[in-house]
């Protein structure tokens, strides 16, 4: 009888690893509106996220009593603070110049403002249905643009939805 030889066991093919998709950021565009006072160049502002980066920001401004409108991408589902400083400490309004700031969401102003001293800070989450909550503790009293039932005294919610805490939905 001729030998038989062992079976042969084809080689395992190494395993591939599917590469990793990059997370999906979805991302709300959010209007920043800056109108200077007489000193521009005194204004910048930021918007940090939750881990504490800089997300936007804008400052050199050099032309007086003017608009300037910053569309910002931000990312859904993550809580936002924007700082508003002012170097000399008189804010943007109403001692040399009406100047003013808002932030937008489509067509609804969620915060604004021009009355601080040296800095003005507001924490808000961009939720992924394109709703704004705003932290009105960090809002100072001001009343919100298309603000409807009061959250806390002298503060309104956009939503008309008042969650506790002072968070609007």
């Amino acid at each position: 009888a001729p030998p038989t030889s062992p079976p042969v066991t084809p080689p395992t093919p190494a395993p591939v690893t599917p590469p990793t998709p990059a997370p999906v950021t979805s991302c709300n565009y959010v209007k920043v509106n800056i109108l200077t006072d007489d000193y521009p160049a005194e204004t910048s502002w930021t918007i940090i996220d939750q881990e504490g980066n800089e997300v936007a920001s804008g400052s050199g401004y050099t032309e007086k009593q003017t608009n300037s409108i910053h569309d910002v991408c931000l990312e859904s589902n993550n809580v936002h603070t924007f700082f508003i400083s002012d170097t000399y400490g008189d804010g943007i309004c109403c001692g040399v110049g009406e100047g003013s700031y808002q932030l937008s969401l489509g067509e609804t102003t969620f915060i604004e403002g021009g009355v601080f001293g040296s800095s003005a800070g507001h924490t808000f989450l961009l939720s992924h249905l394109g709703k704004v909550l705003v932290d009105h503790s960090t809002c100072a009293g001001e009343v919100k643009g298309g603000a409807g039932e009061k959250c806390s005294k002298n503060q309104h919610c956009v939503s008309n939805m008042c969650l506790g805490g002072g968070m609007c939905e």
